[in-house]
This record gives C-alpha cells, sequence and structure tokens, in this order.
C-alpha cells in the first residue's frame, strides 16, 4: 500500500537532498553494533546472575537517563541548531505539547498496571454464571478509539472551517485535563474497594472513557503539532525527541503503580488523587502558557525550508485553505 500511493506522498520517502557519507555511514553502524554487542554481554551476563538487576532502580535510572537526554537535546537544538527567531518560537511552543504529552502518559498507562490489578482483585466481575475476564477490559479503549475518531475529526474540521479550532497547546491541556479527571472516578472506586466491598464493572468502564477523549484530544494532535512546528531539516530528530515523552511517561507510570499492592487497597485512593492533583496542576500551567504561544504555531516556515511541499498534514490548518 505505501508503495503504491507513494506518489501522492508529495516527497516522502524521497532520498535525502544530503546523503551520509560513506564514512559518516560506517561510523553510525559502528555505533549500533557496538550498542548491541554491549547490550547482549550485558543481557546474558543478567541471565546467568553474574549480575543482579533491581528492576526499581533500573527504572528509575531509565527515567532519569531519558528525561536528561530529551532536555539537553532539545536544549542543544536551541543553541546550536541555527535557528531562526521564528524557529525558536515554535519549538517553544511545541515544548508545551512534549511536556503536556509526558505527563499524559504517565497517567494513561496505568491502564496496563494498577487499572489491571484494580480489575482483577477489586473488581466484581461476575454476572450470573459468566466472570469477565480481567484482559477484556483492555480493549475498552479500542472500542473507544474506534467509536469517538470519527467525531473528533468531524469535530477539528467543522472547527477550522469557523476559524475557531483550539490551538496545539490548548488542546494538549485539555487533553491533560480530561485524563487526569478520569482519576477522581478511580478514587472514589478505590475508596469503595479500600473499605472491603468489590466495586461495580462500570467505575472502570466510565474511565477507559474518560481516557479515550482525552487521548484523542491530545494525541494525533501531538503528531500533528511535530510535524507542523519543527524545522522541516530537523523533522526526523524532532519527532525521535517528541517519542522520549511516550518512553519517559510509560516509565513514570511503571514507577507509580509499581509501589502499589493489590492486597493492600488502601493505598490506591492516595495515588489516584495525587495524579489527579498533579495532572490537573501542570494541565493547567500548560493552558495558561498556551495564551502566549498560540501566536508562535501560526508562524509560518521561512521560504525554502520545506524540502518536500505537502508532505506534512496539518490537523490545524484551515480547511480550504488556498
Amino acid at each position: 500500500q505505501y508503495k503504491i500511493t507513494q506518489p501522492k506522498l508529495k516527497g516522502v520517502g524521497a532520498e535525502p537532498p544530503k546523503p551520509l557519507s560513506p564514512q559518516g555511514a560506517k561510523r553510525s553502524w559502528g555505533i549500533i553494533v557496538a550498542l548491541l554487542a554491549g547490550l547482549t554481554v550485558f543481557t546474558v551476563a543478567a541471565l546467568k546472575g553474574i549480575v543482579t538487576i533491581n528492576p526499581v532502580i533500573v527504572a528509575e535510572n531509565v527515567a532519569i537517563v531519558f528525561t536528561v537526554i530529551f532536555f539537553v537535546y532539545y536544549l542543544s537544538i536551541f543553541l546550536f541548531g541555527k535557528l531562526t527567531k521564528d524557529e525558536m518560537k515554535r519549538l517553544g511552543a511545541l515544548f508545551l505539547v512534549c511536556i503536556a504529552s509526558t505527563m499524559f502518559w504517565a497517567g494513561f498507562e496505568q491502564a496496563g498496571s494498577s487499572f489491571n490489578l484494580f480489575a482483577r482483585d477489586l473488581t466484581d466481575r461476575v454476572i450470573g454464571d459468566f466472570t469477565i475476564p480481567t484482559t477484556w477490559f483492555q480493549s475498552l479503549n479500542s472500542i473507544f478509539l474506534v467509536t469517538l475518531s470519527p467525531f473528533f475529526a468531524a469535530l477539528w474540521i467543522n472547527l477550522s472551517k469557523r476559524m475557531i479550532n483550539p490551538s496545539y497547546g490548548f488542546k494538549s491541556a485539555l487533553g491533560l485535563i480530561i485524563m487526569a479527571t478520569g482519576f477522581i472516578v478511580m478514587f472514589f472506586a478505590s475508596q469503595a474497594a479500600a473499605s472491603g466491598l468489590k466495586v461495580a464493572p462500570y467505575w472502570l468502564v466510565a474511565v477507559y472513557f474518560i481516557h479515550t477523549v482525552g487521548e484523542l484530544c491530545l494525541s494525533p494532535v501531538a503528531l500533528s503539532a511535530v510535524s507542523k512546528l519543527s524545522p522541516k531539516r530537523m523533522a526526523g530528530q524532532l519527532m525521535g525527541v517528541f517519542v522520549l515523552t511516550y518512553a519517559m511517561g510509560n516509565v513514570i507510570a511503571g514507577l507509580l503503580a509499581g509501589g502499589l499492592d493489590p492486597e493492600n487497597p488502601q493505598a490506591m485512593p492516595e495515588l489516584y488523587w495525587t495524579i489527579f492533583v498533579f495532572g490537573v496542576s501542570v494541565g493547567a500551567v500548560v493552558f495558561v502558557l498556551a495564551f502566549f504561544t498560540r501566536k508562535w504555531e501560526k508562524l509560518a516556515p521561512d521560504d525554502g525550508e520545506d524540502d518536500h511541499p505537502g508532505a506534512v498534514i496539518d490537523a490545524n490548518e484551515p480547511v480550504g485553505k488556498p
């Protein structure tokens, strides 16, 4: 399908204007081989018990390393990327989206950890003679995504036609705040569970619905923001930097959920309340800052900067614009 439709993608997949030199390619492959060899040696040593791995310590260090890489790389682009003033402003707007994305996934990915434990141990899954499998709850997000995606696509298109489409920053903040409100539901559900009761499944259904709405406000919009706001010569690098927000969010989610004991549900309300407060607080800050950065998002790329015009889809561009 990609090959058949590639001519319609207007330059996507074409040879780079300045391909990597043979020396550069050799050096890059050398680094890749060295990293893979080191990873192989470390894995074998761990399996044989030569090296002891503490998962929590590893996760904490990975979170620190990912965070340092993100900030150092982002800062280096500002300092050494030879950016114009407009490019700097657009990257400032993109930075807000990255922060919102990190916080969003730290909460959203409780779905595969603490929510799953909650469904297994603290939810009444019995309907007559049938017991709802715990894994079925994991499909709710996908079902809601398929169901709600057309509505959100139509919503953004209609807002664009009316020239009132919110900025990337506003949408990201909205998605984060909506996700955080889902933890209010989990807070009350976990309070009931902490009292010794098994709660009804609709608590989790409601949370997955709310989180899916938040995801549809943030996730596709954030990817569009990277494509639109990045200098075209750095679009690939910044997409890689942005993907680090997924990694950081997932690691943080694991650390948060890892401290929970299913045998001690009394600790759950505090965790869910903390995530709610932190998520809403960060979302509110991003929302306020978006008032200042929304004009930066509208700065057009410099003339001649886009090597492949039309290759990037702009989700915030007014429909029908010539």
